[in-house]
């Protein structure tokens, strides 16, 4: 059988469904732990100054792996371990596991339903899933769906944050003092 070739120089093939990367198999520990050690290197430039954000830049396929492997190995809760386990012993005072648990884990959340059994288990026997779970942000309708007891970590928003917020006012927020109780102006008094 012949294959169709390009009598255009350097014409890619076309991308299909059928040339999609199979999904990968799951990381040793050791190697999740070399892939969250070098994403945390990653992060901490990103949030340092100007020339550690350009060097971020130059090491983005960093945080493209963990991104990919996330959403596409068959069991990515190895390399989750991994990453959650650095944002727990790193002593930034949170900001690895915040930024862990606002990236890795809200996009398993979102993106890999298959994953909120296991997901679950793991909240239930170890405390630090529990407080990485707590830090992501998933629609209030996820939250429902999920089961126990990730529900119970996402707390509904304030009313200030819905908009039903005291005061008077649908914000919450008070008038100024030159404006009346509604928030209208008051009208020049003659």
């Amino acid at each position: 059988m012949k294959h169709y070739q390009s009598s255009v120089p350097d014409d890619d093939a076309a991308v299909g469904p059928d040339d999609v990367d199979p999904p990968r198999a799951p990381l040793d520990a050791r190697s999740a732990h070399r892939i969250a050690l070098r994403y945390r290197e990653w992060s901490l430039l990103d949030r340092g100054g100007r020339a550690g954000r350009l060097e971020a830049d130059r090491r983005l396929d960093d945080y493209e792996e963990v991104a990919q492997r996330l959403l596409h190995d068959l069991d990515p809760l190895p390399l989750l371990d991994a990453l959650i386990s650095l944002g727990v012993e790193s002593d930034d005072e949170g900001a690895f596991l915040d930024r862990v648990s606002t990236g890795a884990v809200e996009d398993v959340l979102n993106h890999r339903a298959d994953l909120h059994q296991r997901i679950a288990v793991r909240c239930r026997a170890e405390p630090s899933w529990s407080e990485a779970v707590r830090g992501a942000r998933i629609d209030d309708e996820l939250a429902s769906r999920l089961p126990s007891p990730l529900p119970d970590l996402f707390p509904a928003p304030p009313p200030e944050a819905a908009g039903t917020g005291g005061l008077g006012r649908p914000n919450g927020r008070r008038p100024s003092k030159r404006q009346d109780r509604t928030g209208r102006r008051r009208s020049p008094t003659v």
